[in-house]
């Protein structure tokens, strides 16, 4: 993890602090031109050898308590690993973990990479279906569904 310096933005200390304290840290990034909004965490892998976790799709203070939730999870020694379904994360759905390839890490997990000074951490992403059970690579999805939760680097599992 990035030692700290007196050259550091105000948000940078708030980052390792969080790490420090909480053992993670939540970054937001709004939905845009480019695609869909998305939540992920920074410091599991430090903090819990928990690789860190992407959401896309979910409004931030629900991927927010979620993360926060996996975090907690991690603390207790519970694993979410690539190519893991666990049916215990969401209330009344399942939930699956795919590897983020190190490709996407620039673009998706920023300052995760910041944090880390590289891409030495692994990262997963969880994905959740819709109400009626279906998953983004379901051909019998709504599209807005599937557009709002990407599944990096696949087309399907």
């Amino acid at each position: 993890m990035r030692v700290r310096s007196a050259d550091l933005q105000p948000a940078d200390l708030k980052l390792l602090d969080d790490v420090d304290e909480f053992g993670v840290h939540v970054v937001h990034v709004p939905e845009d031109d480019d695609g869909p909004g998305f939540s992920f965490t920074v410091g599991l892998w430090h903090s819990f050898q928990q690789p860190e976790v992407v959401v896309f799709g979910l409004a931030e203070d629900v991927a927010h308590d979620l993360l926060n939730a996996i975090a907690d999870e991690a603390a207790d020694d519970r694993k979410f690993l690539a190519d893991t379904r666990h049916d215990d994360v969401l209330v009344g759905y399942p939930a699956r973990f795919f590897a983020v390839p190190k490709s996407c890490y620039e673009d998706v997990l920023g300052s995760a990479v910041w944090a880390y000074e590289g891409d030495e951490f692994p990262a997963v992403q969880l994905v959740c279906p819709d109400k009626q059970g279906r998953w983004p690579w379901d051909p019998d999805v709504r599209e807005g569904f599937a557009r709002a939760q990407p599944v990096l680097g696949r087309n399907a599992p």
